[in-house]
């Protein structure tokens, strides 16, 4: 599901879930992260990927729907939190190789990475409220970069953005024709492994606004969606 290769300075994590489109289940975001954290002890620079022609189609919503009691829930809030939050607490900087379709958590990795290159042809969008959920690190963070009407715009109509939209909104870095991905992505690493590890670590640390409380939002809003009777059928609806 996740694997890793070593390439120069650049720890590569590619998510491999094809049958799935690369979503995401529970175990996944734990193992995800785990990586991330592999990527800081041993490489100076993490680039996080996905096979195929999906980066990240998010959350297995399987899971979600499987969540019934308040441990459940507050054990998906928790690998959620652990995983987006845990990105922007890493020394070392993450840069997200968009290969393709990139929705709801996925789209959110690319927002919590620091640096985001993406294939001309991918698509963005943040459709949790649609099947009764709702985007934890999007909600918190996104607003940093592209403002409120347009964050707004993702998460209340879940309509997807293509590549050129959301780089014009400050959500990437870059966009790059076919083939072009990882030697842009390459570029990026060799420039960051120049400086002093240490001042990239504290370029990273103080540019980031510091969380506060995000945890416990999370756990809350969850636990509230997974009480409304609306939201538990919309989830249940899109996974039969």
């Amino acid at each position: 599901m996740i694997h890793t290769e070593t390439r120069g300075d650049a720890h590569w994590v590619t998510i491999d879930r094809p049958e799935k489109r690369n979503a995401l289940h529970l175990e996944g975001w734990r193992r995800l992260g785990e990586e991330l954290v592999r990527a800081e002890a041993e490489s100076r620079v993490a680039v996080l990927t996905g096979v195929e022609d999906v980066f990240c189609a998010g959350d297995d919503i399987a899971v979600i729907d499987e969540a019934e009691s308040a441990a459940d829930v507050e054990e998906l809030a928790d690998a959620l939190y652990e995983t987006f939050w845990g990105i922007e607490r890493l020394s070392v900087p993450v840069i997200a190789a968009v290969n393709g379709l990139a929705y709801g958590g996925g789209f959110e990795l690319v927002c919590a990475a620091d640096l985001a290159v993406a294939v001309d042809d991918a698509a963005f969008a943040l459709p949790e409220t649609t099947i009764g959920a709702y985007p934890p690190y999007a909600v918190e963070r996104v607003g940093e970069s592209c403002g409120r009407k347009r964050l707004m715009e993702l998460i209340l109509t879940g309509e997807p953005i293509d590549a050129e939209t959301a780089h014009e909104w400050g959500l990437l870095n870059r966009v790059v024709g076919d083939g072009e991905l990882e030697p842009a992505v390459t570029r990026f690493v060799e420039r960051i492994s120049e400086s002093p590890k240490r001042a990239t670590a504290t370029a990273k640390r103080l540019a980031r606004t510091p969380e506060d409380g995000a945890r416990d939002r999370i756990r809350g809003a969850l636990s509230q969606l997974r009480r409304d009777e609306a939201c538990r059928a919309a989830t249940r609806a899109f996974t039969e």
